[in-house]
Formats: C-alpha cells, structure tokens, sequence
C-alpha cells in the first residue's frame, strides 16, 4: 500500500526535507496544507542553512541561525542559495540599477553599512562643504543626509559589526579642529524620520581606518595606528617600523583578527599582538611580532576567511587573505598582475594568542591584460572568496597615436568579479565570472556586500550604479 507524504508523522517528514534542496522545499508547500505548514517552520530552515549554505561555503551572515526569526532565516537562505548557484555557474549576469547621488559633483565614497539589518548605503559627496546621504537600498531613495556646518570629511570608517549601535566615524576639519565623530543611525522619536546622532567624539589629527564595534582604529601618514575603544576611552598605540624610502607610508586598512591586529600600509603588511587596552596616559608601546612587503602596489585589500565548520566560533585562527594589485616597472607592458596571498595561523599558541605564519604564501596569480589610469582603485574581496575591482581602460594605443590623424580606439573600464579557488570555484584557478562595462561615467568609488552580492560604485558625475547578482 502506497504511503503519501504528508502521512509521515513530524520526525520522519523532517529528515525528508533535510535531503531537499531549496527550490525542492518551495516546490513541496505547494502540494498540500500540512506540506506548506510544515516548510514554514524554524527547524526546517535551520537545517538547510547548515547543510546547505554552511557547509557549503556560500556566503551567509556570522550570527547563529537560531538567532533569526523563521521569516527572516528563509529569505536569507533562499538568497544565499541562489548566490551560491551563481557564482558556481559559468558565468554571473548582473541586475543593474542607479540613483543620482549628487548634483554634478564626484561621489568620493560609497559604503554599504553591514549593521541595521543591512538596510542602508551611505555615499559622501562634497560642494563648498562635505555630506553624507543615507540611502535605502532596496528603494534607492533617499533617507538623510549629514552635513555638519564649514566642515570637510578627511576619512571615514563603516563599523564591521551588525550589533554595534555605532555606524560609522568619520574625520571633520573646521578651520580651527580636527575632530573624529562617532555616528549612529537612529530616531528621536518611534515614528520620526532617521538621522545620524553623534554618541562619541575624540579630538585626534590620525584619521578613522577601521572600525569593528567599539574599537576604532586611528592612524598617520608614517608608522603610528591608535586602537581606542570609544565607549570606554581606553587605547594601545602600535608603531609599524619606519620606511625610509616612503616619505608618506599610508595605512589603508586595519583587520582585526583573533588574537592579531593587522596593519596594512602602502606596500606592506604589519602583525601585531592583541594589545591590551589602558587609560590615557598609556605609554606603552607595541611593536609587531612579524611584517611583510609586497613590492611596489596600487591595491591591497585583507579579508578574514569564515570560520570551519571544525572550528565554528573560531578560536584557532581563521586564515587571511590578501589580494594585491601590483604595478610593473616596465612601462611598455601590457598586463599587469593580481595576486592572492594566504596568512595561515600557526598550529602552536604563545601567550599571546596563535600567531600568523610569515611570510605569506602567494596562492594564484592572474594576469590583467589590459593597463591604464584608475580614478577608483578600491578592490574588495569577500570572505568566501569572491573579489571586485575596476579593470582601467587601455590608454598605451590611444597614448601613441594621440598626435597622429588615426582614429582612436574606444576603450572603458571595467567591472570584474571573480572567484577565487574555494568551495565556490573548484577549478584551482581563479575565474572570471563576469565584467561589466563602464559607459563613461568614470568610476570613482566602489564596495562590495558578498553576502548580498551587491556591488556599488559611485562615478564623477555623481550617478551611483548598483548591481545585483
């Protein structure tokens, strides 16, 4: 006698929909009440978000799926399936759309803010005096904007944590003062419009590099980063060695690992031991326990790979990965290169914590065949894997030519998003997924939310393009 499906008692029927794919489940609420009834539950989305997004590598939010309601577990998981699906297909096609940022002038910076539920985009713009705008990124509409009075924003740091009530810190220079605010996105009222409200201030000429819920990192032109954790008013001063060679040695991004904190600066990496924390005056100062150079750059971007499912809450040490853009000598070349490094921790623990393994090991390696001026040299690579960055026009033909009567090639940049060797890309090389071309808006600006597969860029004329994957 045959047995129907929806006549399985509650256990069994949930060990069926664990062997189900996410278009399977979709499928199967279709076909009967108690099906449709029984594919709503926590349990079930649960289940399928560890076996197949977890487990699988797909890109998906570091809170625990339990800490999400049943509503919101299901769409994650479905959207988080279906990036999967294509960054492992041959090719990824994008969903364009775009919203004016500003009346004429550049967008000289674009950010998505990863707290708020993700909601939120915030682009800085400047006419006499600097703004912020806040922008809902589903209906790319305008939220608010924040422009203090005869101020212009030097930097600017988004906070890497969804649970912090703080957004972001950004550098005001008046014509007296230098101050870093720390903003937070909030309302007056239940029901009154969104705005950002400063909970923190710190009058410090080192410009805001990174933020990860109460710690910002400050740092200078030279070798100096501050780590100050804005709510207790506690900091640790790391100094990088000085570089001779580089009258402005610049910090472009600060990674808080476990157990290190790592400071990259122009051409090179700085591994530092996690530092305690003490109130002004702090005169001790750390030193790095190991650094690492990677010649002559234009890019570096550092991401920390997700934790394993071997060590979930990831106290052995999550390996980083450093992507690099380096600048060739010879100016006749055609190419330039992309490189992908690996900082692997050490299997043995000091005192400090597990330590990074240095040097970095170089794990792919792409040739670019194209090379030229980039108004936006930002790369972002996700922590799964997946990287963007803008790809210049070639300007070595129409440099040639320039004085001659011959036509001029026409050339764009370009977009490309590529997956590197993974659980997204099992073909051991790294793999173009898809470019779009730049139709000569000149980017000037770019971020990435992996999670989300979405893509931002901000251009000089003041158009934002966003697209989705």
């Amino acid at each position: 006698m045959p047995i129907s499906l929806d006549s399985l008692d509650d256990d069994t029927l949930l060990g069926v929909f664990f062997e189900l794919t996410v278009p399977d489940v979709l499928s199967l609420r279709q076909t009967c009440r108690r099906l449709r009834v029984f594919s709503t539950q926590q349990i079930v989305w649960q289940n399928i978000g560890s076996s197949q997004i977890l487990q699988q590598g797909i890109p998906f939010s570091k809170k625990a799926l339990s800490s999400f309601s049943v509503h919101d577990l299901e769409y994650r998981v479905r959207r988080a399936y279906h990036l999967g699906k294509a960054w492992q297909a041959p090719s990824i096609t994008f969903r364009p759309s775009g919203f004016a940022a500003s009346r004429g002038g550049p967008v000289q910076d674009i950010h998505f803010i990863p707290g708020y539920d993700r909601r939120w985009l915030i682009t800085v713009s400047q006419g006499i005096w600097s703004m912020i705008t806040l922008w809902d990124r589903h209906t790319l509409t305008r939220v608010t904007s924040w422009s203090p009075q005869k101020a212009v924003f030097s930097a600017l740091a988004v906070n890497t944590s969804e649970d912090s009530e703080a957004a972001l810190a950004v550098s005001l220079h008046r014509y007296d003062s230098v101050v870093v605010e720390i903003l937070a996105i909030t309302s007056k009222a239940p029901n009154s419009p969104l705005g950002f409200e400063c909970i923190a201030r710190h009058n410090t000429l080192r410009q805001p590099i990174a933020m990860h819920g109460s710690l910002l990192a400050l740092a200078d032109d030279e070798a100096e980063t501050v780590i100050w954790n804005w709510k207790t008013q506690e900091y640790a001063v790391l100094q990088s060695p000085v570089d001779e060679d580089l009258w402005r040695n610049q910090c472009t991004q600060v990674v808080f690992a476990y157990k290190t904190i790592l400071v990259v600066r122009a051409r090179s990496v700085h591994a530092f031991a996690e530092p305690k924390l003490e109130p002004h005056p702090n005169t001790c100062v750390h030193h790095p326990y190991a650094q690492s150079t990677f010649g002559w750059v234009d890019g570096i971007f550092v991401s920390i790979s997700p934790s394993s499912p071997k060590d979930p809450t990831g106290m052995k040490g999550q390996p980083l990965s450093v992507l690099v853009r380096k600048q060739i000598d010879d100016p006749w070349s055609s190419t330039f290169k992309i490189q992908l490094w690996t900082l692997s921790p050490s299997n043995e623990t000091t005192v400090d914590g597990p330590h990074y393994i240095f040097p970095p090991s170089m794990t792919t390696e792409m040739l670019s065949p194209r090379r030229g001026a980039l108004r936006c040299t930002d790369m972002v690579l996700g922590p799964y894997g997946t990287a963007v960055w803008v790809q210049p026009e070639d300007f070595s033909v129409a440099g040639l030519i320039f004085s001659s009567n011959m036509p001029v090639p026409q050339s764009h940049e370009i977009l490309v998003a590529v997956a590197f060797p993974g659980l997204l890309n099992t073909q051991g090389e790294p793999q173009v997924k898809s470019s779009w071309k730049n139709l000569g808006e000149n980017w000037t600006c770019l971020d990435y939310d992996e999670e989300r597969g979405c893509i931002a860029l901000g251009s000089v004329v003041g158009a934002v393009t966003i697209l989705d994957i």
